[in-house]
């Protein structure tokens, strides 16, 4: 795989995640239910209330999988460093 799209695969997953808040089940009471609203990642739904947590979050949660993934995408071979 070359740099570029190794790149370009790696920023598109971490722009996918944020830092901001979702709703707990059963819905908020804005929504009308008894839920809560959580600060943290929307997409994964891990709560957390820092930036600090939220980097921890992309380093130790997202990457690691998406390298394995795509270290064996492309025949089972690592990616390359063109």
């Amino acid at each position: 795989m070359q740099k570029s799209a190794l790149l370009a695969a790696i920023q598109r997953e971490i722009h996918s995640h944020d830092l901001t808040h979702f709703v707990d089940d059963p819905p908020s009471i804005a929504q009308g239910g008894r839920g809560v609203v959580i600060t943290g990642c929307s997409r994964c739904r891990k709560r957390f209330g820092t930036v600090s947590q939220f980097i921890d979050h992309l380093t130790h949660d997202v990457l690691p999988p998406l390298i394995d993934k795509l270290s064996t995408e492309g025949n089972g071979a690592a990616p390359t460093g063109k």
